[in-house]
């Protein structure tokens, strides 16, 4: 999925440079927001980024020009939602300012509707199943994996592939299917020397890849 207009909060008021820094920290609380963008309210360009901290070094009465603004941390409109999964997670954001080539403010993609968007990707909603397989890095081979589940007449809803603890390299490939029986593709799998590790009907899917949607996000909350 392509960050777009049609996943942002296309109401979003960015700040301008005549915001007072007391309004600021209010929205800032209010909202629950960790840092906004700042818009040129001409040309609506991005020319900043002001964050709590600078802030808290700051005069109610001061104006936000007035601060020495951070770099913008921004997704381009076109670009993929992991690309914004990857921005929030480094620079602990929970939204992040969408831009058009030309550098123009769209609106924002919030941690939430990120979320959404990845559940949406994942086909968490769909009644189904999911099994996990692990496979050493030198064995990976989606396509096959791909071939046996479909030849046991098994659709895939949904992918999502990780990286083990610890030392161990394995990855491990969850796969929702539209099926809540799942025993056959499983036996496939095991024939073709593939480890199943974890089977999961409909009923406690959440446990499984809507867990590992969440989790590409659990250090952005402030």
């Amino acid at each position: 999925m392509l960050a777009n207009k049609s996943i942002t909060q296309s109401d979003f008021k960015p700040l301008r440079g005549t915001d007072t820094v007391d309004a600021v920290r209010n929205r800032m609380k209010e909202e629950q927001v960790n840092a906004f963008p700042v818009v040129d309210p001409t040309t609506q360009k991005l020319i900043g980024q002001i964050d709590r901290e600078q802030l808290s070094r700051a005069d109610d009465d001061q104006q936000i020009s007035d601060l020495q603004m951070d770099k913008v941390v921004k997704i381009f409109e076109g670009q993929h939602i992991f690309e914004g999964v990857r921005l929030m997670l480094q620079y602990e954001l929970n939204l992040l300012p969408l831009v058009n080539k030309e550098g123009t403010f769209l609106g924002v993609i919030t941690k939430q509707q990120i979320l959404e968007a990845i559940s949406k990707m994942l086909n968490l909603e769909q009644k189904g199943s999911v099994l996990t397989i692990e496979i050493e890095p030198i064995d990976f081979s989606l396509s096959e994996i791909v071939q046996i589940i479909e030849a046991e007449g098994a659709k895939i809803l949904g992918v999502a592939v990780e990286s083990s603890d610890g030392n161990h390299q394995a990855f491990e490939v969850s796969v929702k299917l539209n099926l809540k029986d799942i025993s056959r593709v499983t036996a496939a799998l095991k024939r073709y020397g593939y480890s199943v590790i974890s089977e999961s009907e409909s009923t406690v899917l959440e446990n499984d890849l809507e867990y590992r949607a969440d989790e590409l996000l659990k250090y952005i909350d402030m």
